[in-house]
């Protein structure tokens, strides 16, 4: 290939690009969902095989750009017209916490694991699981956290009214197994487990989900079976 070929194959490619971006607008960054990302990075795949390869015809290329942009326009305007369509093409948000209890069933819906639903309510600013009263996994893979409103945002008459530091809860028991090390670090024996999880009313360790305590004492316990009202 030539350096005339690349050149000409790379204007006309960028040319195309740009107006299916701008036909597809924003939907892929702004309102981006596992679909729009994978129509992103196959969008791009295209334009540099097209760009690239000699063995294949620019118009080729051209021709299968175009008609995968369209494919993933239609999917967009499908989302925006039909409730179904939208269920089926951008599935729905889905409660990982609820009344401040954790959702077994919400985590493996969203393939989460309990690690990574706590970095994800860290990256909010919630150092706690017992502050959370709902989140929710959206459909861009981003969790929002609605916490309980003694945690809420101080307003302007509550700023004299000082709370101590909590620190980062540490947990103790997670998916039914004890966590020896941070028994460990928290000075606790499994004498102190028997007698908290008796205090909340939990019969056996293997009932618990998640528990952690945290810098102030404060125990918060998620056990297996959830009760929702």
């Amino acid at each position: 290939m030539t350096l005339i070929e690349v050149i000409i194959r790379t204007t006309l490619l960028f040319i195309v690009l740009y107006i299916l971006c701008r036909i597809l607008n924003k939907k892929l960054i702004a309102q981006m969902t596992f679909f729009d990302f994978v129509a992103g990075i196959t969008i791009g795949s295209i334009v540099a095989t097209a760009m690239l390869m000699k063995d294949i015809p620019v118009y080729i290329g051209v021709i299968g750009l175009v008609f995968f942009s369209l494919y993933t326009f239609i999917s967009n305007i499908i989302a925006i017209k039909s409730f179904t369509g939208r269920k089926i093409l951008e599935s729905e948000p889905t409660y990982v916490i609820k009344d401040g209890q954790v959702l077994e069933d919400g985590l493996k819906k969203g393939m989460l694991t309990m690690d990574s639903l706590l970095t994800s309510l860290r990256k909010k600013n919630v150092f706690n699981l017992d502050e959370v009263d709902t989140a929710i996994l959206e459909t861009d893979g981003t969790i929002s956290v609605l916490v309980k409103p003694p945690y809420l945002p101080a307003m302007q008459k509550d700023v004299y009214n000082i709370q101590p530091n909590r620190g980062v809860g540490q947990a103790f028991i997670l998916d039914g197994n004890i966590l020896m090390k941070s028994l460990e670090l928290l000075g606790k024996d499994m004498e102190w487990v028997k007698t908290t999880l008796t205090a909340h009313n939990v019969e056996k360790i293997e009932d618990v989900f998640y528990a952690q305590i945290d810098k102030q004492g404060i125990v918060y316990i998620d056990v297996r079976e959830d009760t929702l009202t």
